[in-house]
């Protein structure tokens, strides 16, 4: 068997991919399937509910013990734990992400261009930590599933 060099370049490439991951849809599959052809590695971290309510001022409806269960249940996935702390507090960040001996960040291309992860970026290409952003599923994000759901039953009752 041959490697052709993209799979070359990523031999031994630990990539992270962060986020809430509730409502697990096709996004969060089309994401995950994108960090790990990044890498040989996919390190998962999940974001707690505390920190969610923390940035969103509401909890995910699936609960952090079970969202994490889903996404380490994919065999593209190799690990999963909870993120220790927010990207914003980018020092900190920093340290987990190089303490966990990762080489690569793919994040949601939602955040391109966003204060925090140019911030993020920065400082993490500091410590020899590529970021890129993954391509977006078009049309779907756990916010508009939610939107339908509560959209659907205000017609229906």
């Amino acid at each position: 068997m041959t490697l052709n060099s993209e799979n070359k370049s990523n031999h031994n490439t630990r990539c992270l991919a962060l986020g809430v991951f509730d409502l697990f849809h096709i996004g969060h599959l089309n994401y995950l399937k994108f960090a790990k052809a990044q890498g040989s590695e996919l390190f998962v971290a999940v974001a707690p509910d505390d920190l969610c309510f923390e940035n969103k001022k509401t909890f995910p409806i699936i609960s952090q013990h079970e969202r994490m269960t889903i996404v380490s249940a994919l065999a593209i996935v190799d690990h999963v734990a909870l993120v220790p702390s927010p990207i914003i507090k980018t020092q900190s960040a920093c340290r987990w992400i190089k303490a966990w001996g990762i080489n690569k960040v793919v994040v949601g291309g939602q955040w391109q261009n966003s204060e925090r992860w140019n911030e993020a970026a920065n400082a993490l290409q500091a410590h020899n930590i590529d970021v890129m952003f993954a391509p977006q599923t078009p049309d779907i994000s756990s916010t508009d599933i939610k939107q339908k759901i509560i959209t659907y039953c205000s017609e229906v009752l």
